[in-house]
């Protein structure tokens, strides 16, 4: 597999052994990129029991340094030589000074290069919360789900295995892959723990896989367990649709705010502006 924009282009190749070389750095940017390729699903690597998500654009530290050097010089480069080349047909046709055009160039360049390093960044991000989002939601139905399997006298292994062989969303993947985990080592533990590394900072999913660990390790019942979960999912889930509906609310104001304000500038402003323009002219 090869970064997307990078493609088998020899051209490029400096880019990509750029990229691979940043990628080794042991690093707090490097740590937080990790941490979001996982709970995004853009995360790949070779013994991974998953393909990451198809709609990935990159999908390791390599591929995401790389995407980030090729943006910053394709954008950064795409926008100076076009201004520089207007500038060289201008001063030879009007005499324009070539000088001012090459640091608009050099000063936009930079500003759109910027852009294009930056912009990998800030869809990783957007990704990964909104995934662990969609993760947060899908719970608050799915764990009562579990919880009337588990009350019905399944194990909580059954229920995991049962819920992952139907269509679902991120929460369901998750344990999809946790169950292919557990196909392979035969160990509950280590397919909780890459369910927990993966969606780090999901509080609910890390209660829930440290639930079936204790009841791996030590047995019990988590009937109990699973019906404080449920509530929390559920809670959770109403108030993400209580805010979404908000959002929409501001969203749907917001172009009535935008009609008045031109409605006040044409009776008020536009006559104010009318009457100074008429007084100086007198």
């Amino acid at each position: 597999m090869r970064a997307r924009s990078v493609g088998k282009n020899k051209l490029f190749l400096p880019i990509a052994e750029i990229g691979a070389r940043r990628a080794q750095q042991k690093d707090d940017p490097n740590d937080k990129f990790m941490r979001q390729l996982k709970q995004a699903n853009w995360y790949w690597a070779v013994g991974e029991p998953m393909m990451p998500s198809p709609k990935a654009p990159f999908w390791n530290l390599e591929t995401l340094w790389t995407e980030k050097w090729f943006g910053a010089l394709i954008t950064g480069g795409l926008i100076g030589i076009t201004i520089l080349i207007v500038g060289i047909l201008l001063s030879l046709m009007a005499n324009a000074s070539l000088i001012v055009f090459m640091l608009i160039a050099l000063a936009l360049g930079g500003l759109f290069g910027m852009f294009g390093y930056t912009n990998p960044d800030q869809a990783l991000a957007a990704a990964a919360a909104s995934r662990q989002r969609e993760l947060a939601l899908e719970m608050g139905y799915r764990v009562p789900e579990l919880r009337a399997e588990v009350m019905g006298g399944a194990t909580i292994q059954r229920a995991i295995r049962a819920m992952s062989k139907r269509p679902g969303g991120p929460f369901v993947d998750e344990l999809r892959r946790a169950v292919t985990v557990l196909d392979i080592s035969k160990d509950d533990t280590l397919a909780m723990d890459q369910l927990m590394d993966r969606n780090a900072g999901n509080e609910l999913l890390t209660e829930f896989a440290n639930s079936v660990k204790m009841v791996s390790r030590q047995g019990g019942q988590i009937g109990p367990v699973l019906n404080v979960l449920a509530e929390l999912a559920q809670q959770r889930l109403r108030l993400q649709i209580t805010s979404q509906a908000r959002k929409n609310l501001q969203e749907m104001t917001r172009p009535i705010g935008i009609a008045n304000l031109f409605v006040v500038s044409l009776l008020i402003i536009a006559p104010a502006l009318i009457t100074v323009i008429s007084s100086i002219n007198r």
